[in-house]
C-alpha cells in the first residue's frame, strides 16, 4: 500500500515539476518578447524624435501638375519624394509655382500622401497650395483637404455640388457611390439625371478591378479613389486611382507573360493589344460570369463619342483609350490609373 502511495506522490511531483519547467519558460518567453517590444518602441521613439529635428527637404513640382499631360515628369516627382522618404527625410511637397494643374494631379496627390507605402515607415510630409489665384481656387474647392488635418476653412472651401472627392474605406465595390458620380456628371453635362449604365459599369469595373490586383507575395487590401471633378468648360472629368501592384504585374497578366516567354515580349507595351482586346483576363477569375468584363469592357465603353478623352496608365505604360496609341514611360507607375472626361457632343 506504501509503495503505491509513494509512486502516486512521484508521478504528481513529476507533473508539478514538468508544469512549473514549463511555466518558467512560458515567463522566459514572455519577458523576451515584452522585451523586443519595449526596445523596439523606444527605438520608434527615438526614430520619431529624430526625424522631428530634422529639416524638410522641398521638393518642387514640375511646373506641369498634369498626370495626363506631363505623365514621366509627374511620376519622376512623386518617385522622388517616395525615395526620401524611405530614407526618414522629412519632406515637403512644394506645388507653389506650378504653372498648370488639372484634376487628374490632385487626385494623385491625394491618394500617395495617404498611402502608407509612399509614407514609408516614419513618413512625415507638409506641403502647400498654388500662388496663382485660379489655380489656388481648383485646388481648394477641389476637396483634397478633407484627408488631411486642415484647419476648418481649408476644409469649407470644397465645392460639394461640383466636385466629388471619394477614398473608399471598405475594400469593396460601392454602387451608390459609382450611381452618385455618375448622376453629377450627367447632370452637368447634360442637363439631366437620366441613367448613364456605360459609365456606371466602367466605374464599378474599375472597383472590382481593384482588389483584384494582386501579385505573389505582394497580396494587399487597396483602397481606391474616385475624384469627379466639373470644369470650367462644362465637361466632367473622372480619376479613378488605385495604388496596388498595376495590371501588368497582377498575377493573371504575369502568368500570361510566363506562356508566352518564348515570343521574347520585352516591353509591358507589347500585351496591350491582348489586354484590351480580353485576351488577357484583367483580374483573378473568380466565376464564368465576369469573362469579357474589366479592362476589355472599360476599353470599349471609352470608345463612345462622348468621351472626349479616356486614359489607362498602369506600371510602366500609358494607354490612349480613344486610339489604342501606347506609350512606354520611363517612369514606374505602381498602381493602376483611369480618366475620363465626358462631354456634350449634341451641343
Amino acid at each position: 500500500m506504501n509503495n503505491k502511495k509513494t509512486k502516486r506522490w512521484k508521478y504528481i511531483h513529476h507533473q508539478l515539476s514538468s508544469t512549473r519547467r514549463e511555466l518558467k519558460k512560458k515567463r522566459a518567453k514572455f519577458r523576451k518578447r515584452r522585451s523586443v517590444r519595449i526596445s523596439q518602441r523606444k527605438n520608434d521613439i527615438m526614430a520619431i524624435r529624430k526625424r522631428a529635428s530634422k529639416d524638410y527637404v522641398t521638393i518642387k513640382a514640375p511646373s506641369s501638375f498634369s498626370f495626363i499631360e506631363n505623365t514621366d515628369g509627374v511620376l519622376e516627382y512623386f518617385n522622388s519624394c517616395k525615395e526620401l522618404l524611405h530614407k526618414n527625410e522629412n519632406v515637403e511637397c512644394d506645388i507653389s509655382n506650378i504653372d498648370s494643374l488639372t484634376s487628374d494631379a490632385i487626385a494623385l496627390l491625394a491618394a500617395y500622401t495617404n498611402d502608407k507605402d509612399f509614407l514609408g515607415k516614419y513618413g512625415n510630409i507638409r506641403g502647400n497650395a498654388p500662388l496663382k489665384p485660379d489655380l489656388n481656387q481648383i485646388f481648394r474647392e477641389s476637396g483634397f483637404y478633407k484627408f488631411f488635418d486642415a484647419n476648418r476653412s481649408f476644409k469649407q472651401a470644397h465645392k460639394p455640388e461640383r466636385n466629388m472627392f471619394h477614398q473608399e474605406s471598405h475594400f469593396k465595390v460601392q454602387a451608390e457611390i459609382a450611381k452618385q458620380a455618375c448622376l453629377l456628371g450627367t447632370k452637368h453635362v447634360f442637363a439631366n439625371e437620366a441613367p448613364f449604365p456605360e459609365l456606371y459599369e466602367m466605374i464599378v469595373e474599375a472597383m472590382s478591378n481593384t482588389n483584384n490586383h494582386a501579385s505573389k507575395g505582394k497580396e494587399k487590401q487597396v483602397k481606391w479613389w474616385l475624384y469627379t471633378y466639373i470644369s470650367p468648360t462644362g465637361n466632367v472629368m473622372y480619376t479613378f486611382i488605385d495604388l496596388g501592384v498595376g495590371i501588368f504585374d497582377s498575377i493573371p497578366v504575369q502568368r500570361y507573360k510566363k506562356l508566352f516567354r518564348e515570343l521574347k515580349i520585352i516591353h509591358n507595351a507589347d500585351l496591350v493589344d491582348d489586354l484590351l482586346s480580353g485576351k488577357i483576363k484583367s483580374r483573378v477569375q473568380l466565376d464564368n460570369n465576369i469573362r469579357g468584363k474589366g479592362i476589355p469592357q472599360i476599353a470599349r465603353n471609352s470608345s463612345q463619342e462622348c468621351f472626349k478623352q479616356a486614359y489607362l496608365i498602369s506600371n510602366d505604360v500609358k494607354i490612349n483609350l480613344k486610339n489604342r496609341e501606347v506609350e512606354k514611360l520611363k517612369q514606374e507607375f505602381n498602381g493602376t490609373f483611369l480618366f475620363w472626361e465626358l462631354q456634350n457632343v449634341k451641343k
